[in-house]
């Protein structure tokens, strides 16, 4: 129906009034993308127009080349420029690609004291670092990506709350606006 105060997706459910934080809902719809690619091994990347140039820090650095693979297993493709640079030539799909170095440094610090992407629980905790990526607040959707969320949050196992257990919808049935008008359902 709209979005209220730029964050928030107005929409109408069968038994009411519902609001969507779009954030929430983002972070939700990515993680669990990223998630299933990540169990089924079919991680679709999405090209950048122009690749983006990061460079580290010598122990970031290290460390990224040491999981190279493990960021190709989610997504990523990135060369190693020379020194401490490398160029990032593709994203896991669906993420915004506007801050490709914000995005790899938070992967590269939260996996800081592990070193490697080895077990199930990093997975999570590494598609969760890379949720922080999803859509901000008063970020504008067109309608075409309201209705692409919509669709896709319908399809998510766990739809009610985004990764860091957030609730993604609020609902209000009609009852409860019939009463707040005063009127008899």
């Amino acid at each position: 129906l709209g979005v209220l105060s730029g964050q928030y997706i107005v929409a109408e459910g069968s038994r009411g009034l519902v609001l969507i934080d779009q954030v929430a809902a983002h972070q939700r719809v990515l993680f669990e993308h990223l998630l299933a690619a990540l169990d089924h091994g079919d991680t679709l990347r999405q090209p950048l127009l122009l690749p983006a140039t990061v460079d580290l820090g010598a122990d970031d650095a290290r460390r990224l080349q040491r999981s190279m693979a493990d960021f190709g297993r989610i997504g990523f493709s990135i060369d190693h420029f020379g020194g401490n640079t490398f160029l990032v030539s593709a994203v896991p799909a669906r993420f915004p690609a506007e801050n490709v170095a914000a995005l790899l440094r938070d992967i590269l610090d939260d996996l800081q004291e592990r070193g490697r992407v080895s077990a199930t629980a990093d997975e999570v905790r590494l598609a969760q670092v890379a949720c922080r990526h999803a859509v901000r607040p008063k970020d504008t959707l067109s309608h075409a990506e309201i209705s692409g969320l919509i669709r896709d949050l319908a399809k998510a196992d766990m739809p009610y709350t985004c990764p860091n257990g957030q609730p993604v919808m609020v609902n209000v049935p009609f009852a409860e606006i019939s009463k707040r008008f005063g009127r008899k359902e």
